[in-house]
């Protein structure tokens, strides 16, 4: 360090945290959309954050905007002659279909003074637990940090859960260091890590490929009343008024069932066929279930406590609220495409895995 100061070097930087500032969307330099670009942060990350770096995350993306402070320090004096003000736009995204993620950090500054012209910050990444990343799989190179730049760094780790029925978890994280000809000493490793846990699987029922997501968000399959199922989503609708889980927001969640012989089950309870003395089925009309049988919350769960619509065409069912389940029919094609083009494209998008929960929002 003496010689460093001999040479003139005279601060040192150290970052802390900062008074939380509520962030806005940046504005984009169309000129620029042609160089190296970051991944936007989704709009509802400035909308819910307030700058205080808590994460927000969906079953597919997390995120985080933190305010921080770097204090540049005289050496040996100790008083402080520079400051910069910033805040990390950080951004976590994975893919169903792939066992990669990507971690990103931009770092943002809006304010600073003293001496900090000529500053740059570079990063790094790393991956703990069922993951690899390499060196080539990190891009976070030395750039300049000014009130007209947006340094930003990423890192795109891979799962090693990949055999067939594999799952594993992991946080990644980033790192930063700020630099400068007039200081002593870097700023020193910053890093941030996910709060939430990455699991990437090869267990999807029905599904050959590896994919991640973020377990602990429990998903929501959208359906609408005015969509392409709308007996479906009308039944759904009215199961869960009478009492039923699976609600948006407020109800308690479904969680995924994958033994096709307790699934067999559920549906057999709710929908027994007509010529094993189950309910007669109108001419193209099906029997629909719910809870969906691939459900743990399915009939068998409560085989005596079914019900059903006035509009529902079962003379065998009567109505009534609290625990259990419905049966309605409905016609068979809506009721054969909301299953599959649906339901379980929902459960394959979401990896929704054994024992997942999730809901069903019924909208107009």
């Amino acid at each position: 360090m003496k010689a460093l100061v001999a040479e003139g070097r005279k601060a040192v930087a150290c970052s802390s945290p900062a008074p939380a500032r509520k962030p806005s969307v940046p504005q984009t330099d169309v000129s620029a959309r042609a160089a190296r670009q970051p991944v936007p942060l989704p709009d509802w990350c400035y909308d819910a954050s307030n700058g205080d770096g808590t994460w927000y995350h969906t079953r597919s993306h997390a995120c985080s905007i933190d305010t921080k402070l770097l204090d540049v320090i005289a050496v040996p004096g100790g008083e402080l002659i520079g400051q910069i003000y910033y805040q990390t736009n950080e951004l976590v995204y994975t893919a169903h279909d792939l066992p990669t993620w990507g971690h990103q950090v931009t770092i943002r500054m809006y304010g600073g003074w003293g001496q900090i012209t000529g500053t740059t910050v570079t990063g790094a990444a790393t991956c703990p637990g069922p993951c690899s990343l390499s060196d080539a799989d990190v891009d976070f190179p030395a750039q300049s940090v000014s009130l007209g730049s947006a340094p930003w760094g990423d890192a795109v780790p891979t799962s090693t859960a990949t055999a067939a029925g594999a799952i594993g978890e992991t946080k990644s994280t980033m790192y930063w260091v700020f630099d400068n000809p007039s200081w002593v000493e870097d700023s020193g490793l910053i890093g941030s890590q996910v709060a939430v846990p990455i699991r990437c699987d090869n267990n999807l029922k029905g599904v050959s490929t590896p994919g991640c997501v973020f377990k602990d968000y429990a998903p929501v399959n959208v359906v609408s009343l005015s969509g392409l199922y709308p007996n479906y989503a009308r039944h759904i609708q009215e199961a869960q008024a009478s009492g039923l889980p699976g609600a948006y927001p407020d109800g308690q969640p479904l969680t995924r069932l994958t033994d096709d012989s307790e699934i067999t089950a559920n549906r057999s309870t709710a929908c027994p066929r007509s010529d094993r003395g189950g309910y007669p089925r109108p001419n193209g009309y099906t029997c629909d279930e719910y809870p969906f049988a691939s459900t743990n919350e399915g009939a068998a769960s409560n085989p005596q406590l079914g019900r059903t619509f006035s509009w529902c065409q079962i003379s065998a069912l009567t109505g009534r609220t609290g625990p259990g389940w419905s049966a309605c029919m409905i016609p068979g094609d809506e009721n054969t495409a909301a299953g599959r083009d649906d339901l379980r494209i929902f459960y394959n998008e979401n990896r929704v895995l054994k024992d997942d929960e999730f809901y069903v929002w019924i909208v107009q």
